[in-house]
C-alpha cells in the first residue's frame, strides 16, 4: 500500500485505528507519512488530524511528496504547521537531516519533538 494510502485518508485511518484497538493499548502504534502523494495533493494535516483521531501514538511527517522522491530539499513549512496545530500527539520530523546540527536546529525551528534520520544515517554516519 505505502504511499498510496495518502490518497485516502479515511482508509488510513481506519487502518490505524484498528491497528490500535488491535494492540489492545499495550504497544504504541506510530505512523510515517509524507505530506502527500503528488505535489497536487498534498494532504499531510488532514492525516495528522485523522491519525490522532485513530489513536496513533505518534506521527512522522517526511517532509516531501511520494512524487517528489529525493529530488528537492525536504520542505519543514507543513511539518512546523502540523506542530503548531497539534498538540496533544508527538510530532517526528524526517527529511534532510545530515548533522546533528541540523537535527538540533529543525527541532528548535519548528517544535517537533524528535527528528528521525534516514539517508543521512548513510551518508554520513
Amino acid at each position: 500500500l505505502g504511499s498510496s494510502l495518502l490518497r485516502s485518508p479515511d482508509k488510513l485511518q481506519k487502518l490505524v485505528a484498528g491497528l490500535v484497538k488491535g494492540s489492545e493499548g499495550n504497544i504504541p502504534v506510530t505512523v510515517k507519512i509524507r505530506l502527500g502523494c503528488e505535489l497536487d495533493t498534498v494532504n499531510c494535516l488532514e492525516h495528522v488530524t485523522k491519525l490522532r483521531e485513530a489513536g496513533a501514538a505518534a506521527v512522522t511527517i517526511h517532509g516531501r511528496t511520494a512524487q517528489q522522491g529525493y529530488s528537492r530539499n525536504a520542505d519543514w513549512t507543513l511539518i512546523d504547521k502540523a506542530v503548531q496545530e497539534n498538540n496533544s500527539m508527538p510530532i517526528i520530523g524526517n527529511g534532510d537531516i545530515l548533522t546533528h546540527y541540523e537535527a538540533r536546529r529543525r527541532m528548535m525551528e519548528t517544535g517537533v519533538d524528535s527528528v528521525m534520520v534516514g539517508r543521512g544515517a548513510l551518508e554520513k554516519p
